[in-house]
């Protein structure tokens, strides 16, 4: 039996309960987080040690992080780091509980708003805030504690959804990555069990909303559920492809985790509250850079169907 086993069993001592709500922040940099309760959960290989949790201790599967991105982390935590419940954001986006919303109000400087290349606005209900005016404000209240009471009616915390292009996210994807990766998934789903790979392809053709950006708050037995199901999936589709040249193209897994997260939820029907969420000023340039090289890619392939 593992630690969160031996808690709900009442088996382990005081000092093995653990707290209700652990918040990590995925980031692949150093990045100032004190005194606002959120862990910061270090991914990628790099040489220097900086967080307080690293996903290339224990059972982890952090050589992946050039394909899996935040989701190295996800394992590490969900491996070797339980909790009563855990949520996670990322050193550039944050969920913003509704208690915070009247400072986000006056903080934020316009909703963020960028249609891609592959022709959504994933971006649509975030807003532009300061990293040190959010770091901040997020240390002077219970972040986590904020989070915990909205969760306490719901499932699950996300941000808010945005409409897909076409109606669908078989669409958007094909409009954004090479899609063979998308069917692959379908296809390992239909190997163990038809029924549930039927349901995903009526999901994935049909639903017309997304969450994006793997930001979440949830309870422990609904991350763990969530991560039982993705990572067969997404380490069986990791082992088959060959790495791509276009480095952002060949974050495979975490673009296919946000697709399969989005029909996980909608297939476990979990009841969802959606949040409003921030973007931290310095995102503007990168963001802006990031649409300039994708703009330039998809010129160039169009121009090769000519």
């Amino acid at each position: 039996m593992d630690w969160y086993g031996l808690w709900l069993n009442g088996s382990g001592s005081p000092k093995d309960k653990l707290t209700m709500l652990k918040v990590h922040c995925a980031t692949h940099r150093p990045i100032e987080l004190a005194g606002t309760s959120i862990c910061t959960l270090q991914v990628g290989d790099l040489a220097n040690t900086f967080g307080d949790h690293r996903d290339n201790k224990g059972d982890n599967i952090s050589a992946r992080n050039n394909r899996f991105s935040e989701l190295t982390g996800f394992y590490y935590i969900w491996k070797n780091q339980p909790s009563e419940a855990v949520g996670f954001c990322h050193y550039r986006r944050y969920l913003i509980p509704s208690m915070m919303s009247d400072w986000l109000a006056t903080q934020a400087t316009q909703p963020y708003s960028t249609n891609s290349a592959g022709g959504v606005s994933n971006y649509a209900s975030g807003h532009l805030v300061g990293q040190s005016a959010l770091v901040q404000q997020l240390a002077e209240v219970d972040y986590p504690a904020f989070l915990n009471e909205q969760l306490q009616g719901a499932d699950i915390l996300l941000p808010k959804s945005n409409p897909l292009p076409g109606g669908s996210f078989l669409q958007q994807y094909g409009n954004a990555h090479p899609v063979q990766p998308f069917f692959d998934c379908l296809s390992l789903m239909a190997g163990s069990d038809n029924k549930l790979a039927r349901e995903a392809h009526l999901f994935f053709t049909q639903h017309p909303n997304a969450h994006w950006n793997n930001l979440f708050v949830t309870h422990w037995h609904h991350f763990s559920d969530y991560c039982e199901f993705v990572f067969p999936i997404l380490l069986a589709i990791d082992d088959k492809l060959a790495p791509m040249d276009d480095i952002y193209q060949n974050r495979i897994c975490a673009f296919l985790s946000e697709r399969l997260f989005n029909f996980w939820i909608w297939h476990r029907k979990l009841k969802v509250i959606e949040l409003d969420w921030c973007m931290t000023e310095d995102m503007v340039h990168a963001s802006d850079s990031h649409q300039r090289k994708r703009t330039a890619r998809n010129i160039a392939r169009d121009a090769q169907k000519v």
